[in-house]
């Protein structure tokens, strides 16, 4: 596994590095290092699987299903290498039970939520204050807001532009692509550019590259973990219920789409590479679709029942009726009145 890690290592993002080293330290190195690849089963690693789901945590309790996923995709990674490189002749993490994920359901915070968190953390830390109203009216990833620097903000046309994020690597953060490789420009509302002027005062923002949200003058952001730390810290002293950093980004989404904006405009807004990852994620958020479809199968029915009913009993139907066929209507046709009747009566 290390051979397959050295290798294949140097193409992929820091982030990727980080938690692929410490899937191996954690969990594959002290279970599996000392079986040869070659005498590797897979009966044996579905009994691996089934170690960690039980007790595979630091605590010694159970392991999450999502991460025991990532320690399956990294384990099948490195043996499908070892079977490039001819050291076995088949992939035995192929052939193993597959691993079940539930969707993780989004908890984004209520408006009234996240007002009395920003009022909070306003009267204790501005700096941490507009990062939190940059989160939530943007809905950027934690990596693009900490990359932010201040020749990528534009008061003037109120833009901001996301083009790198700041990551955990192996040996600390350090700057990458952003998650999708590609820069994308948001739009402020009037009173983030407000909120944003100010703070660009009050710090004495510097000319050229300096990042936004620094200690030191902008020569260096500040580390990821410290504003998910100062995030929990803020919520718990509030007695809010659990929701997440990144749930900002899901607040604006969802509170985007609910308010009716176009869910193209939306996607553009998350940075997503297609619309239909924005519809996956937050189809549910799309109001007013299903009421409608609703309705218009309604009157669709009502209308075909109508007109098959035909003319009304006491109607003239007119000449050209034979009058056999009026005494003697029939009985599929006759019902069609009826069958009206009953469906308007029953709604």
């Amino acid at each position: 596994m290390e051979r397959w890690f050295t290798v294949s290592s140097t193409s992929w993002a820091p982030t990727t590095i980080r938690q692929t080293r410490s899937v191996l330290d954690r969990y594959l190195h002290p279970h599996l290092g000392s079986i040869p690849v070659g005498s590797l089963t897979a009966a044996r690693i579905d009994e691996l699987y089934a170690e960690l789901g039980r007790s595979g945590s630091a605590k010694g309790g159970p392991l999450s299903g999502g991460t025991v996923a990532r320690v399956h995709v990294v384990l099948r990674s490195a043996l499908a290498q070892a079977a490039r490189w001819e050291w076995i002749w088949d992939n035995p993490a192929m052939r193993t039970h597959r691993i079940t994920v539930p969707k993780r359901e989004m908890h984004p915070p209520t408006p009234a939520e996240l007002e009395t968190m920003l009022s909070h953390v306003a009267e204790h830390d501005q700096q941490f204050y507009v990062f939190l109203v940059l989160a939530a009216y943007t809905g950027a990833r934690r990596a693009q807001l900490l990359a932010l620097r201040w020749d990528n903000v534009s008061l003037t046309a109120g833009r901001v532009a996301f083009r790198a994020g700041w990551v955990e690597g192996p040996d600390g953060p350090v700057l990458a692509d952003t998650k999708t490789k590609q820069s994308h420009v948001v739009d402020l509302d009037p009173g983030t550019c407000e909120i944003l002027a100010g703070y660009a005062a009050m710090v004495e923002a510097p000319v050229g590259e300096g990042f936004v949200f620094s200690d030191d003058g902008g020569a260096t952001a500040w580390k990821p973990n410290r504003v998910t730390k100062a995030f929990g810290r803020y919520r718990q002293a509030l007695g809010l219920r659990q929701f997440r950093l990144h749930d900002l980004r899901h607040f604006m989404a969802t509170q985007m789409l609910e308010a009716g904006i176009p869910i193209v405009t939306v996607s553009r807004r998350l940075a997503h590479r297609r619309v239909s990852t924005t519809l996956d994620r937050y189809a549910h958020s799309v109001t007013g679709g299903d009421a409608q479809a609703s309705a218009t199968l309604r009157s669709v029915i009502e209308a075909a029942i109508d007109q098959t009913a035909g003319p009304a009993a006491d109607d003239d139907p007119g000449e050209g009726w034979d009058s056999k066929e009026r005494a003697e209507p029939d009985p599929i046709k006759s019902s069609y009145p009826q069958l009206g009747t009953a469906m308007r009566a029953a709604t």
